[in-house]
């Protein structure tokens, strides 16, 4: 996969395609729709998000930890081992969903150190510009951090960019996914989605993951939190609280 490796490298982004078959992400579809039928529904033109879902469903569980999707991960990050960090289940509504503004995920992220983290990002449904589909600015995880942490401090997602988005107009890409493609960011590559315009939903599952020897930065979090960082030898985070996924060594991680 050294081609997934080195056009990361330039361009901060890389999509694999049919990564996952049409039977897995239907049964994973299935289970967000379970939780979704839970839970109100987002308010119009806001999105619809759900963190740490595999913590009570198995199959999301096993999702988080995919073999194939870390693979790809541990590539693209060219790390010797990959941590879980979170998972989400996002969903932009019909006709409703709204935007999310332009970021880097390391302002929510900075407490790891080095930034060496990467978004996958599952379509359990079609992505395309119409439905609110991810758009990144090729190469712009060379720029470097952007702006103040703001981890776990922000309901929403703060705009980084503003009017200077318009000077790199030319630079924007939009990934359009299938259902099973998967899409890897990294954590400094700036990105944003559209609203749904379209007549059906955009349904996503991402799985946070990062390169296993960054240490926690404790004094990036808020006062109080960093006891739910919990660290092992050399500020490393624990392995108990942020399962092992993949190593180069031979070794997976192990369930929950």
């Amino acid at each position: 996969m050294s081609a997934a490796r080195d056009f990361f490298r330039e361009h901060g982004y890389w999509v694999a395609r049919r990564l996952l078959p049409r039977s897995r992400v239907l049964e994973l579809e299935a289970v967000l729709d379970a939780a979704r039928r839970a839970l109100p529904p987002a308010a119009p033109h806001t999105v619809w998000e759900l963190p740490g879902l595999s913590r009570v469903r198995a199959e999301l569980a096993e999702h988080a930890r995919d073999p194939r999707i870390a693979a790809v991960a541990l590539e693209v990050l060219d790390a010797s081992e990959l941590q879980l960090l979170q998972d989400t289940a996002l969903v932009k509504a019909a006709e409703v969903g709204g935007e999310v503004a332009w970021h880097q995920d390391h302002t929510y992220t900075g407490y790891l150190s080095p930034p060496c983290l990467v978004s996958a990002r599952l379509a359990l449904t079609r992505c395309t510009t119409a439905s609110g589909c991810l758009h990144v600015i090729d190469g712009s995880h060379h720029w470097g951090p952007l702006g103040e942490l703001r981890p776990f401090t922000d309901a929403g997602v703060a705009d980084a960019l503003g009017e200077r988005a318009r000077d790199w107009a030319d630079h924007v890409v939009a990934i359009e996914l299938q259902p099973g493609d998967v899409s890897f960011h990294h954590c400094l590559t700036l990105h944003r989605s559209g609203a749904n315009t379209s007549s059906s939903d955009r349904k996503t599952l991402i799985t946070r993951l990062f390169d296993a020897s960054a240490v926690l930065c404790p004094e990036h979090l808020p006062e109080g939190l960093a006891e739910h960082f919990p660290t092992r030898a050399g500020g490393r985070l624990d392995l108990a609280a942020f399962p092992l996924v993949l190593s180069r060594r031979g070794r997976s991680g192990s369930r929950r």
